[in-house]
């Protein structure tokens, strides 16, 4: 019996670094209140209506994002205005104007507003988008009813602006509205940094504009165009003086693990999803394999379970273009019971299959959040409410390793032993950049006004717009998601928009992209080039800079994101289960 015991080995020692959750503000938007303490018939109360969320209407939401970005977006706009002082064009005279209603014809002007982009439904395909079965890459990439072309061009083709059949640009506030649209500024307004680009904007988004008002048109044409940006808070991380040492604290990232299902890929290949998170299990739990006592938490960025169309492949059910078929085309009743029995059987197995995953990483002291997706059993409207405790009843025995937060999540995470040397993790599991990116497209306007006028226009690739670029967008909107509630499904509310982002964030990400990248951001929202970085926040090591990562389908690529703590180095990790 001695000599057993001295064979039982102690679970490494970890990384610990102090984590505060800041994602409640999420979860006060997540869910509707409670009336009252009394019967079922409190729902329909005067007083209970008031407390329920969709009895207010979704335009609060956009005059309380306006309200919470405008300051942001007029500064952004002041510093070009200093520049152009001295430029030809007087643009540095244009005036600030409060309210869109007292814009005043010819005269050099500032305004800041909403963008709504107004487009001509008739010309477009009919797609099948929804939140329903599909998953996000054909949501993203839904098919076309009659037409066979790829259903990625014909998507992105739906959604295009093409001011020449009639869509139009808007700017609005509580006052009024006006037309916008590009100036011509010379042959190099392309390479113009703040010209206005349709096909780079959204519906949603909060922006002040400078330009004139013709006129003859009444059309505002547009100088430059700035966003928000996220804000510079006292929040800083002073990387010059962080060294890198052997056992740096470690985030890990990690999305789309899909218990419940192997991946299509792994049909076709004879990979297995069980296997390659048996080695991920491997690599954070024994130190001779992975570097496991360097990673102070993992962040599971949604995806947790399979898909609907994955887990109905084994019931004799045929997924088609986000539809699902099946084998029998008789719908009684007795049926109908019987396949949402074996839909909530899958269900229930995946969630085991998750739970005893989690349940073994936590067992081995790494704290992890768990972020709900889209297939996940909580509510469908953002912000998302945590995955309730009785569906992982395993992993919430560890009361204090195991967190679960909203979708989004935001949490700060202590590094060194100032108060300010604090590191802001903000991301979510991806949704809201799917969704953005059906809207935005790398080709400027004119070219595609080009395209689509000639002879083989309908034929010229459409280049759509990555995870990465629609990210970094979103960063400097300094909106998570500027697209809800107009296609991104959301609770409305009057007091204020959960999703502007209040703080700057050291790292930002989102879950469930098509393949990893990663970028690094200064504190005006421009790419930094990470081979000078280095020298440069040796001189300015007060300079926050933020850390982009999108992280791919752990299902589907079988790849994690390492990211250190102290240097916001990034690299990322594959297991691959099938020889090449």
């Amino acid at each position: 019996m001695k000599a057993q015991q001295h064979q039982v080995r102690s679970p490494p020692t970890r990384a610990h670094i102090p984590f505060l959750p800041s994602w409640q503000r999420f979860h006060e938007f997540a869910a509707p209140k409670e009336s009252s303490n009394s019967g079922g018939d409190a729902a329909t109360t005067p007083a209970a209506s008031q407390h329920h969320p969709y009895a207010r209407q979704y335009s609060h939401i956009y005059a309380a994002r306006l309200a919470a970005l405008r300051d942001r977006c007029v500064s952004n706009a002041q510093r070009t205005l200093d520049v152009s002082s001295s430029s030809s064009e007087n643009v540095g005279s244009a005036e600030v104007v409060e309210q869109i209603i007292e814009v005043k014809e010819g005269v050099w002007s500032v305004l800041v507003g909403t963008i709504v982009k107004e487009m001509d439904p008739k010309r477009r395909p009919l797609v099948n988008s929804s939140y329903g079965s599909c998953d996000t890459q054909s949501f993203l990439f839904p098919s076309v009813n009659g037409s066979d072309k790829e259903p990625a061009q014909e998507s992105l083709r739906s959604y295009l602006f093409d001011s020449e059949k009639g869509d139009v640009l808007h700017l609005e506030d509580s006052s009024g509205r006006v037309e916008i649209a590009p100036m011509e500024i010379g042959d190099d307004r392309e390479e113009h940094n703040f010209a206005l680009d349709p096909n780079r904007v959204a519906t949603g988004v909060v922006a002040a504009v400078i330009g004139k008002v013709s006129v003859e048109k009444g059309v505002m044409y547009v100088h430059s165009v700035h966003f928000a940006g996220p804000p510079v808070d006292a929040l800083k991380l002073d990387r010059a003086s962080n060294k890198q040492t052997s056992h740096e604290p470690t985030l890990l990232i990690i999305s789309g693990l899909g218990c419940g299902a192997d991946s299509p890929t792994d049909v076709s290949s004879g990979g297995s999803l069980a296997l390659r998170r048996e080695m991920l299990l491997e690599y954070l739990t024994q130190p001779k394999i992975g570097n496991g006592a360097s990673f102070c938490r993992m962040i599971v960025a949604g995806g947790g379970v399979a898909s609907p169309n994955q887990l109905e492949r084994g019931n004799g059910e045929i997924s088609n273009g986000g539809k699902t078929t099946r084998g029998n085309s008789h719908d009684d009743s007795g049926k109908s019971k019987s396949v949402n029995a074996a839909r909530s059987s899958k269900l229930a197995e995946s969630l085991r299959d998750l739970d005893i995953f989690f349940s073994e990483v936590l067992s081995s002291g790494i704290p992890v959040d768990y972020i709900p997706g889209w297939h996940d059993p909580t509510n469908a409207n953002w912000p998302q409410r945590p995955i309730h405790s009785c569906l992982l009843p395993h992993s919430c025995s560890f009361v204090d390793l195991f967190g679960r937060s909203t979708n989004p999540f935001e949490g700060i995470l202590s590094v060194g032993d100032d108060e300010n040397a604090n590191m802001r993790v903000l991301g979510s599991d991806g949704l809201n950049i799917a969704d953005l990116r059906r809207f935005l497209a790398m080709s400027s306007s004119s070219k595609i006004e080009q395209n689509n006028n000639g002879t083989n226009g309908d034929s010229t690739p459409v280049e759509g717009t990555s995870s990465m670029d629609a990210l970094h967008q979103t960063f400097r909107y300094g909106h998570m998601a500027p697209t809800g509630p107009d296609s991104l499904p959301t609770f409305p509310s009057s007091e204020s928009d959960p999703f502007v982002m209040q703080t700057r964030p050291g790292i930002y990400f989102a879950g469930n992209c098509e393949k990893f990248e990663t970028r690094l951001v200064d504190v005006n929202g421009d790419e930094v080039d990470e081979v000078d970085e280095a020298n440069a926040m040796a001189v300015e090591g007060e300079q926050p800079v933020t850390r982009l990562v999108c992280v791919p389908r752990f299902a589907e690529s079988g790849e994690v994101v390492l990211v250190k703590l102290n240097t916001l180095e990034c690299e990322v990790v594959s297991f691959c289960d099938v020889r090449a």
